[in-house]
């Protein structure tokens, strides 16, 4: 069973980080209105690939600290992050196939949102469903595919769907129209036609031979960068990394002496001040260059790929000239019986199939194509490169500007203990040059591991679609199998919640959403009732999951305010007009309380994690993670901020 846990959620910018991390089974996140605990869910979207940006109008406090988040998370055994900016190439989201500790040794792998939605399909081993659908207002037909967006509507439920007609998206109509193939990709019940499955083989073969020849790339890379050693060069770089350690201690220790002692004086201020300023220029330049040496990597293995096509793109020319377009004059045979002379056509008989002729061409155009489009993409990068430089040019005059005004201060003014501070920041920055440079190498060795994992994903790709090819058509007994289970779970989750089921209540086969009394879930206006009806049905396709059932559920559930809909206190007073049951007690508190139950129960498989401003007291000692307030007290809280003084490096 494929699932997907997440890790820890990281909001940064050049002076702020913040980690937020999760349990692996019920995660609770309590507290005020405008605190941003709905941030937390929206930034985990966000990572997931959410198209609309985060407003930045609306989350000041985010804005005015933070520039990208981190989402650490878990596929089965390996260890993912994702990387996406706040205000900047809103389209990309970089991958790291390690957790987030490790990202300095590691290179990311940045793409578009839908390519990199891709890529998280293929770790859960979905194979992605495309649709022929008719444009708005024409006769033409389009191909939509339906991606890990449309599953993850199933796993986020945002607070303005919960208990509305607006679940699953059902107001877009692009949405909407898109859930049932969506649902039917997590059951595996999508009926493909063989042809395209058979497009799809050829296109997974194609990137494992592409990616084999990354591979022979970046080994030669590493052989040039005398790095091939991984385990020794890890030694040095923990080694380095350790003594890098002990000097920021030491200078933490220099500098409380020196706020503790008698020499806490306005300069002593102002110089940690400058050195704070040309810090964060510091690290931006650092941060351009990462980001060069990258391209150039990039490049590099880009160069070798081109030489490996054009050697393919030789062989073909060859095989062609020798033979279709090689001419062999005729010749004259003697007879060695009767001395006659016949005319030789040998070369008509080398010319007898235009179809492997066509094919040959047609391998020629396909490499000549690649060729263009790797050299596209080089000069791409170089662009990017040249754009780069400039900002390196940019930040390196503004480096050396504050050098200057940090000389002339130093000469002007005494205080105390920074000539210590200097000689242990000497250190520091000599230490992490040299660290550096190892990482770049580790960073190659990882780079080869994800390629090589990557390759274990397309040849299990490969394998589902070979599998599919053999077994086109869903049994309806298998499909009939599915629905009883669903209908089976969905009516026991309804029943805890004060419903009865005896009446059309299941999940309906064609249309694959809930229905109550014979109305579905957008049919019924009862926001109450609405709640249960969604939850049930998530907790049913939860549950299916664990019986072997919806493998293409990530497994894990994002819930965004329980109590709206639902009241959450028991009544004392009883009113006569109130709606009240045979016992004479509201069902709401009841039911409110067995929405808890449900997802504590859910959660022994499956990760939970729930927004609720105030939860009740008994599952909110035991599962509330973080209470945010409003204001200085909320997701962007300084006094939680993880970088501290003595973690910077000033040069």
């Amino acid at each position: 069973m494929s699932r997907l846990i997440l890790h820890k959620l990281i909001i940064m910018g050049v002076t702020y980080k913040r980690t937020i991390n999760f349990n692996e089974d019920f995660t609770i996140i309590s507290g005020e209105k405008t605190s941003g605990k709905s941030l937390i869910l929206s930034l985990i979207d966000y990572c997931f690939g959410k198209s609309s940006k985060i407003d930045l109008n609306v989350q000041r406090e985010l804005d005015s600290k933070c520039d990208q988040v981190f989402l650490e998370l878990r596929i089965g055994e390996e260890v993912l992050t994702l990387n996406r900016l706040l205000k900047e190439k809103h389209t990309k989201i970089s991958i790291y196939f390690c957790s987030f500790d490790d990202l300095d040794e590691y290179t990311p792998k940045t793409l578009e949102i839908q390519d990199a939605m891709k890529i998280l399909m293929n770790k859960l081993n979905i194979n992605e469903y495309k649709l022929v659908r008719h444009q708005k207002h024409s006769n033409k037909k389009e191909i939509d595919t339906v991606s890990f967006r449309d599953i993850f509507r199933y796993v986020y439920i945002h607070q303005h769907e919960l208990g509305t007609g607006d679940f699953l998206g059902k107001k877009s109509t692009f949405k909407a129209n898109k859930n049932p193939h969506a649902f039917k990709m997590m059951f595996n019940l999508v009926d493909a036609d063989k042809e395209t499955l058979n497009e799809q083989l050829v296109e997974v073969q194609n990137e494992i031979d592409e990616t084999r020849r990354e591979l022979f790339g970046l080994n030669s890379y590493l052989r040039d960068l005398d790095a091939v050693d991984r385990i020794n060069m890890q030694l040095k770089s923990d080694k380095l990394q350790s003594d890098i350690e002990k000097q920021k201690q030491l200078k933490a220790d220099v500098l409380e002496n020196s706020v503790n002692g008698s020499n806490n004086s306005e300069e002593n201020k102002m110089y940690i001040k400058l050195k704070d300023d040309l810090n964060k220029v510091t690290n931006k330049k650092l941060e351009y260059q990462r980001s060069k040496r990258h391209s150039q990597l990039s490049i590099n293995s880009k160069e070798l790929l081109i030489k490996e096509y054009e050697n393919d793109l030789k062989e073909v020319e060859e095989t062609l000239d020798i033979n279709y377009n090689l001419i062999i004059p005729n010749q004259s045979v003697e007879c060695p019986l009767c001395s006659s002379k016949v005319l030789s056509h040998l070369h008509n008989k080398v010319h007898n199939s235009e179809n492997a002729e066509a094919t040959l061409k047609k391998i020629k155009k396909q490499i000549k194509n690649k060729i263009n489009l790797v050299r596209d993409l080089i000069e791409k990068e170089n662009e990017q490169i040249e754009d780069l430089d400039k900002e390196i040019n940019l930040y390196s005059e503004k480096q050396s500007i504050f050098n200057e005004a940090l000389i002339e201060y130093s000469k002007k003014t005494q205080v105390p203990y920074l000539s210590h501070i200097d000689s242990i920041n000497a250190i520091i920055n000599r230490l992490t040059k040299k660290q550096e440079t190892l990482k770049e190498g580790l960073r190659i060795h990882h780079k080869i591991e994800e390629k090589e994992n990557l390759i274990v994903d397309l040849k299990a790709e490969e394998a589902r679609l070979i599998k599919d090819i053999e077994a086109l058509q869903v049994s309806s007994k298998e499909k009939e199998t599915i629905f009883n289970f669903l209908d089976k779970k969905y009516k026991e989750f309804m029943k805890r919640l004060k419903y009865d089921t005896s009446n059309e209540t299941s999940i309906h086969k064609e249309k694959m959403i809930p229905f109550y009394n014979g109305a579905s879930v957008y049919a019924h206006e009862s926001g109450g009732l609405l709640e249960c009806m969604q939850l049930s049905f998530l907790g049913a396709i939860l549950k299916s999951k664990t019986q072997g059932y919806a493998n293409g559920h990530p497994g894990l559930l994002l819930l965004d305010s329980l109590s709206k809909y639902v009241g959450t206190l028991e009544k004392e007073d009883k009113d006569e007009e109130s709606s009240v049951t045979s016992e004479g007690k509201i069902n709401d508190p009841e039911v409110y309380d067995e929405f808890y139950k449900i997802l504590i129960e859910l959660s022994k498989d499956h990760q939970i994690i729930l927004v609720e401003n105030t939860p009740p007291h008994k599952y909110d000692s035991m599962y509330t993670k973080y209470t945010l307030y409003t204001g200085e007290k909320g997701l962007v809280d300084e006094e939680n901020n993880e970088i501290k003084d003595s973690d910077r490096v000033y040069n």
